[in-house]
């Protein structure tokens, strides 16, 4: 694999393709279908409530939901009575963002606006939450220093990652990266970086494998302290599994797992969330 930093030219250039994929609407429907469906909304119902908890964000607090996406993250907020703001890039995700709420009978301020350049003053919140986003980010270090910038002294920053040293990272990955080879097929291009495995794909998308320990230490410089770190989905391999029993017992396994606690250091979703100190 190879290894080093990019030059700041091939980042830009990385970040505009990236950009570019992730604008279209029928990549959040596809994501729609492997990750947001009917099966898998009791494991985030409870993982947005565990995150709301260790926030200690109550009703009518104000959070701010970076990347909301299609809001079906931040519909769960909203439920709890937290007042949210959205924000996110893709004019199309945000108009079915809109579609979403309305249908739900929710009330959500939604806008426009990109995490390398954030369209809020600073310490505008004392809630941030971001789940899922920062791993399509090539300039990681800018979006996270945006995420902090409006944060609230004080304020509590949740973050979901998934991350490089988990078992499905470790193994799963590998055993397809090796049968799409046996199979003559291409694989995708991983680098491996002191910010985790990124993983690019040949229609732009970048996906990023975080090191928890780098993420632990960047914020750590930059006054935020680790007050929660909790285990995700055991694994997404529900998106190589054919018919809905396969998903289905996978979806039910990764519940059962952030239930009980199980070990974060083994599983593939990260939930963090960090206090700003200074």
């Amino acid at each position: 694999m190879p290894n080093g930093h990019a030059s700041e030219p091939m980042q830009m250039d990385k970040t505009t393709q990236s950009t570019e994929y992730l604008a279209k609407q029928d990549v959040h429907e596809e994501w729609e279908r492997d990750y947001l469906n009917p099966e898998i909304d009791r494991y985030y119902d409870a993982a947005f409530a565990h995150i709301a908890k260790t926030m200690g964000a109550g009703p009518g607090d104000s959070i701010l939901d970076a990347g909301c996406g299609y809001c079906y993250h931040a519909a769960r907020f909203a439920r709890l009575g937290l007042k949210v703001t959205g924000v996110d890039f893709s004019p199309a995700a945000l108009a079915a963002a809109r579609v979403n709420l309305q249908r739900q009978g929710l009330s959500i301020d939604l806008r426009e606006g990109n995490l390398l350049s954030l369209p809020f003053p600073d310490a505008s919140f004392p809630f941030v939450n971001c789940w899922g986003v920062l791993m399509h980010i090539p300039q990681l270090e800018v979006a996270l220093g945006e995420l902090v910038r409006v944060l609230q002294p004080g304020g509590r920053l949740a973050l979901a990652e998934n991350n490089r040293n988990s078992l499905h990272v470790r193994f799963w990955e590998p055993f397809v990266i090796f049968v799409k080879q046996l199979l003559g097929k291409k694989a995708p291009r991983r680098d491996i970086r002191p910010q985790g495995l990124e993983e690019w794909r040949d229609e732009g998308l970048m996906i990023r494998k975080i090191d928890v320990d780098w993420l632990k230490g960047f914020m750590a410089a930059r006054g935020l302290r680790v007050v929660d770190h909790s285990t995700g989905q055991f694994s997404e391999i529900y998106t190589a599994m054919p018919g809905r029993f396969l998903k289905g017992l996978v979806y039910r396994f990764n519940e059962w797992w952030f239930r009980r606690r199980g070990s974060p250091a083994l599983a593939l979703g990260q939930i963090l969330v960090f206090e700003k100190t200074r």
